[in-house]
């Protein structure tokens, strides 16, 4: 309970699944994305073990279709994350079509049209939401399955979600206890770093993260969330986390417009967005600024290395998004003073 109290968005304790996820239909919620994806195939015969992905994505996506044996397909997106060849997506011969919005924006939303000609086909299409879990999109959109990663939006020990209209089969492993003994500890150790500064402690919860996503990356098997995560999911209070969001999104987009060497890709945040990440290109020294934040204990991902099943396999569009993109943190931990410190790190390596 010591780790439920380091979550300041806790607002009531409830065993019903929120209407945040609820609104996907029926809810199985497991340990992680890749969890739900493997929860996934063990239920669905789709007419060829065939799946057509998105060619910008986490290998963590390509996973358990591989280990499955499904051959794997991909389809292009431009430097906006929009799919480039819809005329292809539609005649494809696949027998699983998943999509996905980026960054908390619909950039998927040219698909929405086609979804009924691939089910037409007998293609089961999945939507990875874990981008845009907290986005609302006006127009009801016709999945077959909706999954996601919870984790990746306020760092519980696991969380991850299958979700479906139709009936889901929740055969889920019990025991996960390596992966969420880790996961607790080293979350543990990190609030306690952010409160102290000891630096001693940072390497130990670092590897301690690292050594926890090997796990899952070896054994993808659908196991059952951790009560802890179950109990900081249920009782979320899911306005605030969104409104701090935007309120420091809109911010970055004030202070980085127009800034040389540095394109802001999404810079109209509408009222139904909850950005995930505020990401930019660095036309040029990406990895250099990276390093240069690290430094001053600003730690921006990239989303995402190119994952090895890719190589080779790209357009120069695609290469240069994974070649550029840089993603900066604009959370609920944040408030806007966090936010100028960011952007001043970022002007004083622009300036340099």
């Amino acid at each position: 309970m010591k780790l439920v109290a380091s979550f300041g968005l806790i607002k009531i304790i409830s065993n019903e699944i929120p209407s945040w996820l609820s609104r996907f239909g029926n809810v199985a919620l497991t340990t992680s994305g890749r969890g739900a994806l493997s929860l996934l195939l063990n239920q669905v015969k789709p007419r060829v073990k065939k799946v057509l992905l998105p060619s910008f994505l986490c290998d963590s996506v390509i996973l358990p279709f591989e280990k499955a044996g499904y051959e794997l397909t991909y389809y292009d997106v431009d430097k906006y994350f929009r799919p480039i060849d819809i005329e292809f997506i539609k005649s494809s011969n696949t027998g699983i079509f998943l999509h996905m919005g980026y960054f908390g924006f619909f950039t998927n939303e040219a698909l929405f049209d086609i979804i009924s000609i691939l089910k037409s086909k007998s293609i089961i299409v999945v939507e990875d939401v874990t981008h845009t879990l907290f986005s609302y999109h006006n127009k009801p959109i016709d999945n077959d399955f909706v999954m996601g990663s919870i984790r990746k939006w306020f760092g519980t020990p696991s969380g991850g979600f299958l979700a479906s209209y139709k009936k889901i089969n929740c055969k889920l492993f019990d025991d996960a206890s390596d992966f969420i003994n880790l996961r607790e500890t080293s979350l543990q150790r990190k609030f306690e770093y952010m409160n102290s500064r000891d630096t001693s402690m940072k390497s130990n919860y670092l590897s301690g993260f690292k050594m926890a996503e090997v796990i899952i990356d070896e054994d993808t098997k659908p196991y059952k969330i951790d009560q802890t995560s179950e109990m900081i999911i249920k009782g979320l209070d899911n306005k605030q986390l969104q409104n701090f969001r935007r309120r420091n999104y809109k911010f970055l987009v004030y202070q980085l417009s127009g800034i040389n060497g540095i394109e802001v890709i999404f810079s109209n945040l509408e009222n139904d967005i909850t950005p995930m990440f505020f990401p930019i290109y660095i036309k040029r020294n990406r990895d250099e600024l990276r390093q240069a934040l690290i430094e001053k204990e600003i730690y921006c991902p990239v989303h995402w290395p190119i994952p090895k099943q890719l190589n080779g396999r790209l357009n120069s569009a695609t290469k240069d998004v994974y070649d550029s993109i840089l993603s900066i943190p604009c959370d609920q931990r944040y408030q806007i003073e966090d936010m100028c410190s960011i952007t001043n790190e970022i002007f004083n390596f622009v300036k340099e």
